[in-house]
């Protein structure tokens, strides 16, 4: 069986349905970064880290995978005032994320990890996973749908310590987004779209995050955040592998608590 969704025949998803595949669902966004990345950064993360940590669980663990094609746009209203970000009012992101999801458990998979790129995705995703929840709930079925806790995962937190114990990352105030972490990640994987000369620092208006549902341009010029000028590809290696490791081992938890992937 092959690894992506869209790679398989309509048989072939047949037979990973009956046997239990779990299926891993790359959600991203298209939104600025700063002027020194592409705007689909958060569409890349969600699905390397998706197709990364299923080709890990697959190859390690044995685990059965499969990674559905990603969906790029997302939640992205925080960054409407900078060009070319392209962002789904909430009620239609998450009535996407519900159809897709729906569709998947229709097919008769019972468990789903949803592999987020982007953080003003969150909130949706987990409208739409306590929505599908109370509509499976309704109607007797038993799926469920899980969300890879991203930088709070215990597994990338001791990577992170240990990054910085090392002295590979240096650390930076309020790096929320297009910050060192991001830009490095871009080195790493797609250096040809890094505009290193943009690489600044920027001067941030306020180096907290406000009570109130705020814009990025009411705390950034630029769109960027934290220290993009310290990031390097050697960070961008490690926190891909990092991502990795932490994907593959929560898969690997997903498949010990439902039983799906075995």
């Amino acid at each position: 069986m092959r690894l992506l969704w869209g790679e398989c025949t309509w048989e072939e998803i047949g037979e990973a349905a009956r046997a239990d595949y779990l299926v891993v669902f790359p959600a991203g966004a298209i939104e600025q970064h700063g002027p020194m990345l592409p705007v689909d950064v958060d569409a890349r993360l969600a699905e390397r880290w998706a197709i990364d940590g299923a080709e890990r669980a697959h190859s390690k663990h044995g685990l059965n995978v499969l990674v559905l094609p990603p969906l790029p746009y997302g939640q992205s209203c925080i960054h409407m005032k900078f060009p070319g970000t392209i962002s789904l009012r909430f009620e239609t992101y998450i009535a996407a994320l519900c159809d897709i999801m729906r569709t998947v458990v229709d097919f008769g998979f019972r468990s789903i990890a949803v592999s987020n790129g982007n953080g003003g995705n969150q909130t949706s995703i987990e409208v739409a996973r306590h929505k599908l929840m109370e509509e499976f709930t309704r109607d007797n079925r038993d799926a469920r749908i899980y969300i890879w806790p991203g930088w709070a995962d215990s597994y990338f937190q001791t990577e992170l310590a240990r990054m910085r114990e090392s002295g590979v990352y240096v650390g930076e105030e309020f790096g929320i987004h297009a910050a060192a972490t991001e830009t490095a990640e871009m080195l790493a994987d797609r250096p040809h779209l890094v505009n290193g000369q943009k690489m600044a620092k920027p001067t941030l208006k306020r180096t907290t995050s406000p009570g109130y549902a705020w814009r990025t341009d009411e705390l950034s010029e630029t769109g960027a955040f934290g220290d993009p000028s310290v990031a390097t590809a050697e960070l961008g290696e490690q926190l891909w592998e990092a991502f990795t490791e932490g994907r593959a081992r929560y898969l690997v938890a997903i498949s010990e608590e439902t039983g799906s992937g075995r």
